[in-house]
Order: structure tokens, then C-alpha cells, then sequence
């Protein structure tokens, strides 16, 4: 394993004499005159233009069931009726606590067509005991005002008692089910598109969630753009398994199908990790085009190597597989081509990404991984380059750009980016520079204009004095029998000698 230092020298020797700035651009966001311009134009198109295509959904118990778009923007305006009876306003805020994507999808959309902004968080373990989804909970209700709650029939109760157990006043928690019954409201908010469309937390360092501001015109913009660079259309067929909570599985998947009008598949997470082989099964059924997963996943399919032979699937729809979400192994990832490629499934499939709620999910996506481009000994992947509309740069710490090759804080710049963080004024001013740029926290290098994250500025370990990215730790730990893949997490202990 070599350290950071010496990896950054090598990179910079073969960079020696070129002084190319270490910035990628990715070229013009094409934009049609009638392209929708917010959510609601979106979903009102996908109703219209893609009647016969909509949302597969499986439920926990396995079972499935299909909504069309235009039922779901029926849904939505119920929805909307409901939230408008108790008295919302535009953007107003709601906090979404519902654990079936058929409810949190709904729900989204009656927001969206009201102008009211939607504020995902995760289901707890439990309501019962302390625990950090909870507090996040609490922190994020007290952070915007003591919004309602929006729950399942589930969930509910749970949530009023939890009030209790907090020593809060009450939560105000609205079952959505009851939003259902009411007349449908055609009667939209005029969004614009620079307006909040949603509210995406991140961890924040005291505890208390970070809140991403998304417009409609960024989520809009990052759909486009990943269908102009990917060549994603309404014939295409994906599937999600990852929580709608996620920006992956909100933005990157959801909101951008609708923006296609293609078919979309969502299925609970859990189904997943009970059984990893699910997913393979679920692009066999449905003729999948499109999935994505983070690193652990391909290695709790290629733990199953031997269960494979039991299948017979037909993995040739398969043309798009994104690897994003975490550090990428390129072992694991190869490991995975190499055992399905006997199933149809195409070496060339597997596309590595960056991205993050900050940017409305992936941005950069690597066009030329394959078996033939990659090793199993390689440290770091590329995740190629931006979508059309984006800029990226590496900078030192004084915000100077510095030569491709050399490895520095990696900053954005585009329609895609969010406007700051709601009502954080220092997390603002750490978060852009002078000149404009978004400061990821993530560390990487630029070479031909395709972007390599090394880790993140805190995933640093130094040891003796030399540095180790955590991932790569992680990577050889899980090569000793009898770890289990994703199971292992590196992080720096001090002796009393500090």
C-alpha cells in the first residue's frame, strides 16, 4: 500500500513539464424549447406524453404493483388537496417520515405541485429508544420551524409517543393516507425555476443536519444532463433499490425517469441485503437498462459466487450499471463483471461515478471502464468526466489552481449546484469560494480532463508519518478469510502517547 505523498509525486513527475490546469469542462447543456422547466411541468409531461409508462413497485412481502404516470399525478393532486385543507402555503416545509416508496412518491408530488418543499428523513430503527436517526429527527424538526410530520399509519404512532420520549411538545403528524381521500386540486402552484424545490440533509458536524437547497432549475438540469451524456430515453428501463430519502434514489433514478417518462422499478433495500441476488433477479424479469449500486454491493454479490450457478438469467439488457456512492474497489468491480458476463451481461456495462446531494447526485460518469481498461491492482478509479453543463477544479488550500496530475480539493461550478445550505450562514461561507466554486470536501486529480477522488480531507490516516486513505485499508482487511465484505471500517486511534 503506498502513501499519499509518494502517489501525488508520481502523478506529478508524469505530469512534469505539461503546467495543464487541472480543470474539465463538460461542454454545452443542449436544453429543447419546450423542455419542462419545473417539477410540475415534468411530471405533467411524463402523464401526457408516457401514459402507458410509470413506477413498478415492490413491497417488503415481495409482492408488485404498477402505477402509470398519469394515476400518480392523480395521487399527487389529492395529496395536494389534503395539504392545502390543513393549511399549507408555498413553500412551507414538510417533513417526509414515510417508509413505502408508493407513499413517499405520492407524497413528493402533491409537495411539488403545491410549492411546498419536502424534507426527507430517514425511518429509525425504532421510536422507542434514543438513537441518531431520532435525533436527526428532532434536530431537523426544531432547525426548520417544528414542521408537520408526514407518516405512514405505520409509523404514526410511534412518531406522536416519540414526543414524549424527547420531552417535546407534540409533533404534529399527518397520516398520508388520510391526504387520499380527498378531491383532486388541479389548481398548481406557478412554481419558478429558481424557487426550493426540496430540502436534502446532510451530517453536520454539531449534530445538528445541514439542509442542501435544490431548485427546480438544478434537479432539471442534472436530469437533462445525464440523459445527454448517457444517452438515456423513455425506452429505457431502470431499477432502484436504494431509499428515496437517498439522492441517488430520489434524483439520480426517480426524479430523472419521470423526466425521461420511462418505466422505473423500486424496490425496499432491505430485500436487498436479506438476499444481494434479488437485485440480479429483478434486471432478469423486467429487462432492466439501467441500476446502479455503491462498492459493498458488488461485493455481496460476488461473496455468492457459488450460488450463481443456480440461475439462469438474461442479464443482456443490462447497458448501464453505475458505481457510485462510495470508494470504489476496482477488484470488487471486475470480480462482478467477470462472473455475470456469462449471463449476457457486457463488460463495457459498468460506469463509475462522483456526485453528491450538493450537486443533485451523479455528475461524472467514466465511459471507459471495462475489463481491458482496468487492473485489480489499481488503487484508485476514475469517474471520467462531467455532464454537460458542469466545470470542475483542483485547487490548493489557498483556492489556487494547481497542475492536472496533482491531487488537491476538488470545487464545482454549474447549474446543478445548490444555492448553499438553509439558514447556515458559516456552513455557506466554508462551502463557496470568492470566484463562485462549490468546495466538495473531497479530495482528487484531474489528468486528460477525467476526474480520480482520492478520499475525502477527513479519510486521511497517518501513520509513522505516512499517509493511507481509509478505503484502501478497508479494501485488504476484507481480503482476509472470514471478514465479510462492507463490514470493515478504518478509522485513526491514539495510544496515551497520543
Amino acid at each position: 500500500m503506498s502513501s499519499e505523498a509518494s502517489k501525488m509525486d508520481k502523478l506529478s513527475d508524469d505530469n512534469m513539464g505539461t503546467s495543464v490546469r487541472a480543470m474539465s469542462n463538460g461542454g454545452l447543456l443542449k436544453i429543447s424549447a419546450d423542455a419542462p422547466k419545473t417539477l410540475a411541468e415534468t411530471l405533467q409531461r411524463a402523464a401526457k406524453q408516457y401514459s402507458q409508462q410509470g413506477i413498478t413497485y415492490i413491497d417488503l412481502d415481495g409482492s408488485e404493483s404498477t402505477q402509470y404516470y398519469e394515476n400518480l399525478l392523480q395521487e399527487a393532486q389529492q395529496i395536494l388537496s389534503g395539504l392545502r385543507k390543513l393549511g399549507f402555503k408555498p413553500q412551507d416545509k414538510v417533513i417526509f417520515q414515510l417508509e413505502r416508496n408508493q407513499d413517499f412518491i405520492a407524497a413528493f408530488w402533491g409537495c411539488i405541485l403545491g410549492g411546498f418543499v419536502p424534507v426527507p428523513i430517514s425511518i429509525a430503527p425504532t421510536y422507542e429508544l434514543p438513537n441518531s436517526t431520532i435525533i436527526k429527527l428532532k434536530n431537523t424538526w426544531q432547525m426548520l420551524g417544528k414542521p408537520l410530520i408526514l407518516a405512514g399509519a405505520k409509523l404514526a404512532y410511534g412518531l406522536r409517543s416519540l414526543s414524549e420520549l424527547l420531552k417535546l411538545e407534540s409533533f404534529q403528524v399527518q397520516v398520508i393516507d388520510d391526504l387520499r381521500q380527498c378531491e383532486p386540486d388541479t389548481h398548481w402552484h406557478p412554481s419558478q425555476p429558481d424557487d426550493l424545490a426540496i430540502l436534502l440533509l446532510t451530517s453536520g458536524s454539531t449534530g445538528i443536519p445541514k439542509a442542501v437547497m435544490q431548485s427546480h432549475r438544478a434537479l432539471l438540469s442534472r436530469s437533462s444532463a445525464t440523459a445527454q451524456m448517457n444517452k438515456f430515453t423513455s425506452d429505457d428501463i431502470s431499477v432502484n433499490w436504494f431509499p428515496l430519502e437517498h439522492v441517488v434514489g430520489l434524483a439520480m433514478f426517480h426524479i430523472r425517469d419521470v423526466y425521461l417518462g420511462c418505466q422505473q422499478i423500486h424496490a425496499p433495500k432491505e430485500l436487498v441485503l436479506q438476499q444481494p441476488l434479488r437485485w440480479l433477479d429483478w434486471i432478469d424479469r423486467y429487462q432492466a437498462t439501467i441500476t446502479w449500486a455503491p462498492n459493498f454491493a458488488y461485493g455481496l454479490i460476488n461473496e455468492r459466487a457459488e450460488e450463481l450457478n443456480q440461475r439462469n438469467w438474461n442479464l443482456s439488457s443490462m447497458r448501464f450499471i453505475i458505481n457510485g456512492g462510495e470508494a470504489i474497489v476496482a477488484k470488487q468491480a471486475r470480480t462482478f463483471l467477470k462472473l455475470l458476463e456469462p449471463f449476457g451481461l457486457s463488460p463495457n456495462t459498468m460506469y463509475p461515478a462522483w456526485g453528491m446531494s450538493e450537486v443533485c447526485s451523479g455528475i461524472n460518469f467514466n465511459h471507459k471502464f471495462s475489463l481491458d481498461s482496468s487492473t485489480d491492482k489499481d488503487s484508485f478509479v476514475s469517474v471520467g468526466k462531467p455532464v454537460p453543463g458542469v466545470s470542475l477544479r483542483i485547487a490548493n488550500e489557498n483556492m489556487e489552481v494547481i497542475s492536472e496530475g496533482e491531487i488537491g480539493l476538488l470545487q464545482v461550478k454549474g447549474l446543478i449546484v445548490t444555492s448553499g445550505y438553509y439558514q447556515n450562514y458559516e456552513a455557506n461561507q466554508e462551502a463557496f469560494t470568492k470566484d463562485g466554486w462549490f468546495n466538495t470536501g473531497d479530495l482528487a486529480f484531474i489528468k486528460d480532463g477525467c476526474l480520480t477522488i482520492t478520499g475525502r480531507q477527513t479519510d486521511i490516516i497517518i501513520v509513522n508519518g505516512i499517509n493511507y486513505y481509509s478505503h484502501e485499508i478497508e479494501a485488504v482487511v476484507e481480503e482476509l478469510p472470514g471478514i465479510a465484505a462492507s463490514y470493515t471500517a478504518a478509522c485513526p486511534v491514539f495510544d496515551k502517547n497520543g
